[in-house]
């Protein structure tokens, strides 16, 4: 599910009157376009953008389509149509649902609901997909699994229910757009997609990204009563972003959804690196350490110098302070793994190393704490954390 636009043969001229083009449609649609590093990046919703990037003389536009919906699958062929009756020059639309042929909506649609269907197949069978990710176009953590309960982009659903839900009212708990237009439905599943993977509660305000994710909630939030103010929203959590956003209540007489209102980054979940999945509360600040080739997950806060505790995870065991204390250990068998466990104190900081081992593969945690108490609980994690299934 994917559709791809390549504008060929280009001069540095036509190149630059394609990305004029690209921002007046970025602005006609209001969507935000900007340039990240080498390729330049079109976000249209939560779960699709538009990426553009050059290959020598030629300009090519891609979109991944599947998590989004067949509104988003159709809204980037009629991008890209426009872009073709705005430029001359050659071009090469490639649409593997072929809407771009018929313009069948309501087929599309129906590509979207069999798909699911599959989905769903392989997820109450537990197939390899269920432990991989099949909910965000991308991201760096995923929900950890439930028993008798399915994780979707929105949050957790039983088991059963899912397996016996109408394929229509599957399709919003997997896909943002559904319809042709971008109608209140949208806006309330825009809303809900972000508060499950960016919804960061109390911490919201803890760097530009969360802040920038907790007003991005709330505007999808006021966008879906502005234009069906009867459509049942997530009021409870609407007016708490706005109180901590000092944002002035847009909503009169709104109408509360009765179904949970989830917030992965609230709850421990797989932080994704390498073939590794490390435990942690979701709202942890993520950082990459390329020096130790390690994930660096800093204790979720509410203020800027406020921290608990830091976990460094690494297939490096250099990151280990008392390797040799550590392998002295003896080791502790959890689900089919075996793992060592060392903590020390120097200078009033506590520290927390661990080794896992699974079949060849070894992963080392060096942590800091700044309160003995948290020891407890980093443990737990380190135990919870486990190498992704592969194919």
């Amino acid at each position: 599910m994917f559709v791809q636009l390549f504008c060929k043969d280009r001069n540095q001229k036509e190149k630059d009157e394609l990305y004029q083009v690209l921002g007046a449609i970025a602005h006609r649609e209001n969507v935000q376009i900007e340039e990240r590093g080498d390729v330049v990046e079109m976000e249209v919703c939560p779960q699709g953008k538009i990426i553009v990037h050059e290959e020598d003389r030629e300009v090519i536009l891609s979109a991944n389509t599947r998590h989004a919906g067949a509104g988003f699958h159709a809204f980037c062929v009629d991008i890209f149509m426009d872009i073709q009756q705005e430029l001359t020059g050659e071009f090469e639309l490639v649409d593997d649902l072929e809407f771009d042929q018929d313009g069948n909506f309501h087929r599309l649609h129906h590509l979207y609901e069999d798909e699911l269907e599959y989905l769903r197949g392989n997820l109450v069978k537990r197939e390899p997909v269920f432990y991989k990710n099949y909910l965000y176009d991308e991201t760096y953590f995923l929900p950890m699994e439930k028993e008798n309960a399915i994780a979707t982009p929105i949050g957790y659903i039983d088991t059963k229910e899912f397996l016996h839900m109408d394929p229509h009212d599957l399709m919003d708990l997997f896909y943002v757009w559904n319809e042709w237009d971008m109608d209140a439905s949208y806006y309330k599943n825009a809303a809900l997609t972000l508060l499950a993977k960016e919804g960061y509660g109390p911490y919201a305000l803890m760097n530009d990204h969360t802040h920038k994710m907790a007003n991005m909630i709330c505007d999808y939030i006021e966008l879906a009563y502005k234009m069906d103010s009867s459509i049942p929203l997530p009021i409870k959590e609407y007016r708490f972003y706005i109180q901590l956003l000092q944002r002035e209540d847009q909503l009169k007489d709104p109408v509360n959804m009765e179904q949970e209102v989830y917030q992965y980054r609230l709850m421990e979940v797989y932080h994704l690196f390498e073939n590794v999945k490390v435990v942690a509360l979701g709202a942890c600040e993520r950082s990459y350490d390329p020096v130790t080739q390690s994930l660096c997950l800093m204790s979720a806060r509410k203020e800027e110098h406020e921290w608990d505790y830091l976990i460094q995870a690494s297939k490096q065991p250099l990151i280990c302070s008392q390797l040799d204390q550590l392998e002295k250990k003896k080791p502790i068998q959890y689900r089919d793994k075996a793992i060592w466990i060392h903590e020390y104190e120097e200078d009033g900081i506590f520290f927390l190393e661990a080794k896992i081992v699974f079949v060849e593969e070894e992963l080392f945690f060096h942590c800091t704490l700044k309160e003995e108490k948290h020891i407890p609980y980093l443990k737990q994690c380190i135990k919870e954390s486990e190498f992704a299934i592969l194919d």
